[in-house]
């Protein structure tokens, strides 16, 4: 049976170390092994479709492989070609980036149950016409979800429809001034689901509006109306640590002792906050921060305030006890 990697193998090079290896944490057991892109973010037969009498297909052939082709196009272009510079970059290259994106959120561990969820919240945008002809409307709905619920083949039958449908209603007048990159001082960490919502709802073209991801080892892409004028090591710092958190089994990086380093941290956090009735770090921590450093022209700005006697000012009892009783909402 094929390997169908959910993440795909050409945005997987740019995490290597110098051997061409990926280091990960399998997050169940704890353990820690070394493997090529080819070994890992795979699920043998994931895009095959086994219809019974309808006949078999495969998503990749016939849906897939053409968008990765475009997508590793577009990451090559902006790393060999506009070297990272978002002002040299083409509209195209950043939307195909920003497209690949916004389609790990279906492709990644836990997506297809999105199918479901999208169908029931939102309905049906066009007539959906199934393997044998008959044509479907939101009246058909019910019957259609409880169709996907009882059989995943249909979830994957109709996960391109939706894929496609996110894609074209997704907001992209705004994309040049919404896409930032930054170049990182320390290693990026990914894991099976690498990307971080600053902005989500459950409707078609807001699905990810807003996110963060890595792009490498070393770049991060910051996709969002107000983002930071510069990256400073707490920012860094809790995007790996919501990239950890909303891991679902495995979590890797180019440096080995990074990986355990971090992961060991976010254990102690994750239970430090756990104890005060957090949950859910990736949905709360990273949006708040991103809007508060947004505020700032340099991160001369960002230290003076800090060290403003006013923003100490802030930092009382009850303003903490605000701010934790806002996140454990």
């Amino acid at each position: 049976m094929s390997k169908d990697h959910y993440l795909p193998q050409f945005y997987l090079r740019g995490f290597r170390d110098k051997h061409k290896q990926l280091h990960y944490c399998r997050v169940e057991f704890d353990t820690y092994r070394s493997t090529s892109t080819s070994g890992i973010y795979y699920s043998p037969g994931l895009n095959n479709i086994d219809l019974g009498k309808n006949g078999t297909f495969n998503l990749e052939e016939v849906f897939f492989k053409e968008k990765d082709n475009c997508y590793s196009k577009a990451f090559e272009d902006m790393r060999e070609k506009y070297f990272y510079d978002i002002h040299e970059m083409p509209a195209q290259v950043k939307a195909d980036i920003v497209e690949f994106v916004l389609g790990l959120y279906w492709r990644v561990p836990g997506g297809l149950k999105r199918v479901i969820d999208l169908l029931e919240n939102e309905g049906i945008v066009d007539p959906y016409v199934d393997p044998n002809g008959r044509i479907y409307t939101n009246k058909d709905v019910p019957n259609i979800i409880q169709l996907l619920k009882e059989n995943e083949e249909y979830q994957k039958v109709l996960m391109p429809t939706v894929y496609d449908e996110n894609v074209a209603m997704h907001n992209w007048f705004d994309i040049d001034r919404k896409f930032y990159i930054y170049e990182t001082y320390e290693p990026l960490i990914i894991g099976d689901i690498p990307f971080v919502p600053l902005k989500s709802e459950n409707k078609r073209g807001k699905i990810l509006e807003e996110f963060m991801i890595p792009l490498d080892m070393n770049h991060v892409l910051v996709y969002a109306e107000n983002h930071p004028k510069f990256l400073e090591s707490n920012l860094l710092y809790h995007f790996n640590l919501c990239v950890i958190d909303g891991a679902s089994e495995k979590i890797s990086c180019c440096d080995e002792n990074y990986l355990k380093e971090m992961i060991n941290r976010v254990k102690s956090i994750k239970e430090r906050f756990g104890s005060m009735g957090i949950r859910n770090l990736k949905d709360k921590l990273l949006a708040p921060l991103i809007e508060f450093e947004s505020q700032f022209d340099s991160f001369q700005d960002f230290v003076n305030r800090i060290k403003s006697d006013e923003f100490k000012n802030l930092a009382t009892q009850e303003a903490i006890d605000h701010i934790i009783n806002k996140f454990g909402q």
